[in-house]
């Protein structure tokens, strides 16, 4: 049986992909998404995960490496597999995809980004004192933010409408194939 310890950005659609691909023994422990605004306290949750996690026999990091500048070094020290991406949109659509969705100053995300990292109760707004004013500065410089949704939990228009409300950038919806990620993911823990 393989564990990971997985960040729950993308927690919706790799429990899909294991619920489909009952070959792949596998079962997570998921760290808050976000977290990575705060390179303290990510990797504290890290270690205390991974301590939680002692004497499983296949542990493996389903981050990416880009999330924490000391996670490369983490897992050679721990000896466990590290993903091959730098965050988690690389992961859901290879770099390749990723590159040619963020031409012309797009944002690409996913509804999990908008739930659990930006406008959770302890997202961004909490974690780091945001207010809309602080949205505005740091997402003004892009003219688009594209949310690839998988459809598993769909954002209602009213979740889009308050998110450009705050934000001030267009919104615009596109479906997420899973295949490259489920390809990705299958591989990594098998």
């Amino acid at each position: 049986m393989t564990t990971f310890i997985g960040c729950d950005v993308f927690r919706e659609e790799l429990e899909s992909i294991l619920a489909r691909r009952p070959e792949i023994k596998a079962t997570g422990r998921w760290i808050k998404a976000g977290l990575h605004n705060d390179l303290g306290i990510l990797e504290k949750r890290l270690r205390e995960a991974i301590d939680e996690q002692k004497g499983a026999e296949d542990l493996r990091l389903f981050i990416g490496f880009g999330c924490l500048p000391q996670l490369p070094e983490m897992a050679s020290k721990e000896g466990f597999p590290l993903l091959k991406v730098k965050n988690c949109m690389e992961a859901l659509l290879g770099p390749k995809r990723l590159a040619e969705l963020e031409q012309n100053r797009t944002m690409v995300i996913t509804p999990s980004w908008l739930r659990k990292t930006w406008f959770a109760e302890d997202g961004i707004r909490a974690m780091l004192g945001w207010d809309d004013v602080d949205f505005r500065q740091n997402f003004g410089r892009y003219d688009r933010i594209l949310v690839l949704d998988p459809g598993l939990d769909p954002l209602s228009d009213m979740e889009i409408l308050e998110a450009f409300e705050v934000i001030q950038v267009p919104i615009e919806v596109e479906p997420l194939p899973l295949e490259h990620f489920e390809e990705f993911a299958v591989q990594f823990l098998s």
